[in-house]
């Protein structure tokens, strides 16, 4: 908590080997959507944080192509959703023009529908890195991951 991404990385490229292999492997609040790809890719197991929640109340938006402010202006007449594919209402039935609005305004379902959106997002997030290493291609959904989510 509270080291870089490369930090992270680097005690993970050690650490996960000297704990049981039969236990679940533990990292504490660690949330952003490629730390959370990299330490599963290095053994970790299970996670909790609450940048989801935080980064809905701030106005901020996790997506697969990484982290979207809806308090910039260029949302301010975006009519697109946030996610249309995803089944979270919050994610695929306001628009990003309206959420923008949200935010601006201070007003507390933006709050809750980003926060929402987040959650769902993360969901989403941890059930394809467990189908990606269920069918034996996470190295391959980590490369993908990594190119839409660091491009932006």
């Amino acid at each position: 908590v509270g080291e870089g991404h490369q930090a992270m990385c680097e005690v993970l490229d050690y650490a996960p080997e000297m704990l049981p292999a039969d236990r679940p492997r533990y990292l504490m609040g660690v949330g952003k959507p490629i730390d959370l790809v990299e330490a599963v890719w290095r053994g970790v197991d299970m996670f909790d944080c609450v940048l989801p929640t935080r980064a809905g109340r701030h106005g901020q938006a996790w997506t697969w192509e990484g982290p979207m402010n809806l308090k910039n202006a260029r949302f301010a007449e975006d009519q697109d959703p946030l996610d249309p594919t995803s089944d979270c209402p919050a994610s695929s039935g306001y628009s990003k023009a309206y959420l923008h609005h949200l935010i601006r305004a201070d007003e507390i379902l933006g709050k809750t529908l980003l926060s929402w959106h987040n959650i769902a997002f993360f969901q989403a997030l941890t059930a394809a890195m467990r189908e990606a290493i269920q069918h034996g291609r996470f190295e391959q959904f980590r490369r993908d991951f990594h190119a839409r989510h660091t491009s932006n």
